[in-house]
């Protein structure tokens, strides 16, 4: 669909055919076009309805293939851009303290560091999101985790404090791609009555988390400067490069199960809004029949089980069932898939796409259609929610082995600290279980999202407390339920913002929001970095806050998405 398109119906409905709040809404009542919808008489509004029938009817044949081993490896796949996301964010805080002390930084200065990187996620994010609106969501998933492994392995050799934050930089900008599109891609394959997977997601984000702290547990006490005592930082402290190495390498094995294991088709919403119901119906038999799916009542004969990999489309009358119920007239057959080109050719195609997607204009275009009247409240306070919450826990997070070197007890470690990292990452793991249960139940995803952020500020204050006062027991006990919770908070934050936007404006929509996260997160260390030189405790009190500032913001979210088709 057309910007213009999307804007036309976001005027004439309240918004996008999608449920307000405060009225109870059946599957039934989301998936029946509203009066005013088909009362629709401008050309615009006309191609909105037709657009939104054809929507209905996408919904009801992805349904009909259900969830099966198609959307789990989709599911597996898009988690690893997931996990290496939260993967690199966590060993920028892990080796932290170790730069610090490398090249001899101080605390108001630090901060850069972790700001480089989330420089780099912001950019990411605002580049990204778009060009999968554009050129389609399999541009931006080929590319990220290449992008990112390669300034990895780059930032682990670098020979000055500068050099590692223009690496830091050039590496976020490549993983800042991952959660938007790949969101996007999951939400786009899955049947609407299983869209509460789409929180399983953090669940691999959390892993990230885990992963990075295990390694960093086993790489960094042994190779790093001594607590006490002088220390030879060229031969003695390159634990955090040895890190850095490690976790490029993790991330280009992704690069490879990405790219290589499996081969993940366009998605058919975007395939729908960009191309037509011919190429949408090619990739649904595929899918159809990689899962070995048939319609319920479907005699064994119509099992008709086929590789992906394959080039058969599933014509003839195997799954038929996928057809649009609409004659073929309705619009000219379109071959499936892009024509074979010359070298020459697909050169000048490629450089075209290269400078369409840095066509700033156009990138603009696509942001109109999110501040329509219908969607103009939505859309501020989804990205205020990102950007404050964001701020307020990156405040925690991204300083989190510091705070515990800082208030560690007498006698306790590098190891204990780096052991309690793990514990509260692995904490973090339940969340995002608990989250894909809690959307579902009467709380919905708006008040799941509100009850989570408060806790979180609470489990903040006793940390806090615990920290001061030097009580290792009650600190760990603290952090955990602030990984608990706050994984949980994020779970269903990813899920609600894909669910709540067009798929026409979906990657723009959630890449906008991600950037803005990032630029909170931009932001974070430089005012945690100055509060450090006032008092360690001052910048959880700061983040308690922010949470709380969210927690309003989500509770005058004005639509509920747990019973509106995506």
């Amino acid at each position: 669909m057309l910007a213009a398109d999307y804007n036309s119906e976001a005027e004439a409905e309240e918004p996008g055919g999608i449920v307000k709040r405060p009225h109870a809404a059946s599957a039934e009542s989301v998936l029946e076009p509203d009066a005013e919808r088909c009362a629709g008489t401008s050309v615009e509004g006309a191609g909105a309805r037709l657009e939104s029938d054809s929507e209905v009817e996408l919904n009801r044949m992805i349904s009909s293939i259900g969830f099966g081993r198609y959307q789990r490896r989709v599911l597996a796949l898009c988690g690893l851009g997931w996990t290496a996301d939260n993967a690199w964010m966590q060993c920028t805080a892990c080796i932290l303290p170790r730069i610090q002390r490398h090249y001899g930084v101080s605390n108001a200065k630090i901060g850069v560091m972790s700001s480089s990187m989330f420089l780099g996620l912001m950019c990411g994010a605002l580049v990204w999101g778009p060009v999968s609106d554009r050129f389609g969501r399999l541009v931006p998933y080929r590319w990220t985790l290449v992008v990112s492994a390669t300034f990895g392995l780059l930032a682990s050799a670098a020979p000055s404090f500068g050099l590692l934050c223009v690496c830091l930089f050039g590496l976020g900008s490549g993983v800042g791609g991952n959660m938007p599109v790949d969101g996007a891609i999951f939400l786009e394959f899955i049947p609407r009555e299983k869209r509460h997977l789409l929180t399983m997601l953090s669940v691999f984000f959390s892993l990230g988390s885990v992963l990075t702290s295990a390694v960093a547990l086993a790489l960094l006490p042994p190779f790093s400067c001594p607590e006490t005592g002088p220390c030879d930082v060229s031969k003695q402290n390159n634990g955090w490069r040895y890190l850095l190495v490690t976790m490029a390498l993790v991330t280009i094995v992704m690069v490879v199960l990405r790219n290589g294991w499996f081969r993940l088709y366009e998605t058919p919403k975007f395939l729908l809004q960009n191309r037509g119901r011919s190429d949408v119906v090619v990739v649904l038999k595929k899918v159809a029949s990689f899962n070995g799916a048939r319609r319920a009542g479907d005699d064994d004969s119509d099992d008709a089980r086929g590789s992906l990999m394959s080039d058969g489309s599933g014509s003839g009358s195997e799954h038929a069932w996928l057809e649009w119920p609409e004659a073929a007239e309705n619009e000219a057959a379109e071959p499936a898939g892009e024509p074979a080109l010359g070298r020459r050719a697909w050169a000048g195609a490629a450089l075209a796409r290269v400078r369409a997607a840095c066509d700033v204009r156009a990138h603009v275009r696509l942001v109109r259609p999110l501040f329509a009247p219908g969607l103009r409240r939505t859309t501020t306070l989804v990205w205020a929610i990102w950007g404050v919450v964001a701020l307020g826990f990156t405040m925690f997070n991204v300083f989190l082995p510091k705070f515990l070197e800082t208030h560690k007890a007498a006698g306790q470690t590098q190891v204990a600290v780096y052991r309690d990292a793990l514990v509260y990452a692995v904490s973090g793991v339940p969340g995002s279980l608990l989250g894909a249960w809690l959307v579902d139940t009467r709380l919905g995803r708006v008040y799941s999202m509100v009850l989570a952020t408060t806790v979180s500020g609470l489990a903040l204050i006793g940390f806090a407390f615990a920290a001061r006062a030097q009580i290792p027991a009650l600190t760990i006990a603290a952090s955990s339920v602030f990984g608990l919770t706050s994984t949980l908070m994020f779970a269903v934050i990813y899920a609600y913002t894909p669910e709540v936007f067009r798929p026409a404006v979906r990657g723009t929509a959630c890449g906008m929001a991600s950037a803005i996260g990032r630029v909170a997160g931009i932001v974070a260390p430089l005012i945690t970095g100055a509060l450090l030189e006032l008092s360690t405790t001052v910048p959880m009190y700061v983040s308690v806050a922010l949470l709380w500032a969210a927690a309003g913001c989500m509770f005058v979210l004005p639509i509920e998405t747990r019973d509106i088709a995506a």
